[in-house]
C-alpha cells in the first residue's frame, strides 16, 4: 500500500482522508491549524509537522485546498513538499487552480525529480464523503498509474485526461456549466412560481423534459427547495473557479459572456452574506427581487 499523505482537512478532503483510511492506506496528515487534525488522528492518521516532513515520509501527496497561491506555497514554499522529497514521489493537486500554475509547479516538481499531477474532483462534498467523486487527473500516464488506487479509493469515475494542465482546464469548463445552468434554473423557477405554477410540479415536468440537468434533479431538492441550502459547494468557491475561468478566455482569447454575467450574480450572492452557503442560494437573491419563494413539500432532507 502506498505511504500516503494529505493535505487540506476541509469539507471536501477530510471525508476524503477518511476514505483513504478506510481503504487501507497508511496516511499522514498537515495542516496550518494543529486542531485541524485531531478528528482524523482519532481515525488512525499520522500527523507530520511541515509539508516538507510529510514528503519525506510518503511515496504519495495529495492537496486539496482553496486556491493557487495556496498550492504554490505548499510545493514550492519554504518547508514545502520540494524540500523534503525523494525521487519517485507523486504529488496529487486535487484543488481547483489556474491551469498556468499547475503547469509551472508540475515543471519545477520535474526538476526536483517529483512528479506532479493536477487532478481536480466534481461531486460535492456528498461525493466526498461517499467516495463517489469525479477525478480528472492530468500529467505523466506512469504516475497516474502508479497513483491509481489511491484516486479509486476516493472517486468511482477517475480518469486520465492528458497532459498537466489539462485536468484544470476540464475542471473549469465543468464549472462554467455548474454556475449558468444552476443560475438559468434559479430565474426560470422564480419566474414560474412568481407566475402561478407548483413548484413540485416544475421540477417534475422539468425533470422528464428537455430541460431536465443534474442541478434540477440534485442540488436544487438536497439544498433549495427545502431552504436550508446547506453547502454541498459554497457560494464562494464558486465564484473563485468562475474568475479562473474568465482568467481562462482572456489568455485563450474565448468570449464567455455567460460565464462574465454568471460571475456577476454568484458575487450578488456573495454580497447578500451567501458566500458560505450552497451555490444555489441564488436563489434566495432572486426570490428577494421577485417577492416569491420557490420551496416543495416533496424536498429532499
Amino acid at each position: 500500500m502506498l505511504r500516503t499523505g494529505f493535505v487540506g482537512l476541509g469539507a471536501m478532503g477530510l471525508p476524503m482522508a477518511r476514505n483513504l483510511i478506510k481503504a487501507g492506506f497508511p496516511l499522514t496528515v498537515w495542516a496550518r491549524r494543529p486542531a485541524t487534525t485531531i478528528g482524523i488522528e482519532a481515525d488512525g492518521a499520522d500527523v507530520a509537522v511541515s509539508p516538507a516532513e510529510l514528503a519525506r515520509v510518503s511515496d504519495v501527496v495529495i492537496i486539496i485546498v482553496t486556491n493557487s497561491p495556496d498550492v504554490r506555497e505548499i510545493v514550492d514554499g519554504p518547508d514545502g513538499l520540494l524540500e523534503g522529497a525523494t525521487d519517485g514521489l507523486v504529488i496529487v493537486d486535487m484543488s481547483t487552480i489556474a491551469p498556468s500554475v499547475s503547469r509551472a509547479l508540475a515543471a519545477r516538481a520535474s526538476e526536483r525529480g517529483v512528479r506532479m499531477l493536477d487532478a481536480p474532483v466534481s461531486g460535492g462534498t456528498q461525493g466526498a464523503q461517499a467516495g463517489t467523486l469525479t477525478v480528472m487527473a492530468a500529467g505523466e500516464g506512469d504516475a497516474f498509474e502508479r497513483v491509481l488506487p489511491v484516486l479509486q479509493a476516493i472517486g468511482t469515475n477517475v480518469f486520465h485526461v492528458g497532459d498537466s494542465g489539462a485536468g484544470q482546464v476540464i475542471k473549469l469548463v465543468n464549472n462554467i456549466l455548474v454556475g449558468v445552468i444552476a443560475a438559468a434554473t434559479s430565474e426560470a423557477l422564480v419566474l414560474g412560481a412568481k407566475a402561478g405554477a407548483d413548484v413540485d410540479m416544475m421540477a417534475r415536468v422539468i425533470g422528464a423534459s428537455a430541460g431536465a440537468s443534474w442541478q434540477l434533479a440534485n442540488q436544487f431538492p438536497l439544498r433549495a427547495f427545502n431552504g436550508t441550502f446547506k453547502p454541498g459547494f459554497m457560494t464562494d468557491l464558486l465564484r473563485k473557479d468562475l474568475d479562473l475561468a474568465l482568467d481562462l478566455g482572456r489568455e485563450t482569447g474565448v468570449p464567455v459572456f455567460l460565464t462574465a454575467l454568471a460571475e456577476q450574480m454568484y458575487g450578488e450572492s456573495q454580497a447578500a452574506g451567501y458566500g458560505r452557503d450552497d451555490y444555489t442560494s441564488l436563489l434566495r437573491v432572486l426570490e428577494k427581487i421577485a417577492g416569491i419563494e420557490v420551496r416543495t413539500d416533496h424536498a429532499a432532507n
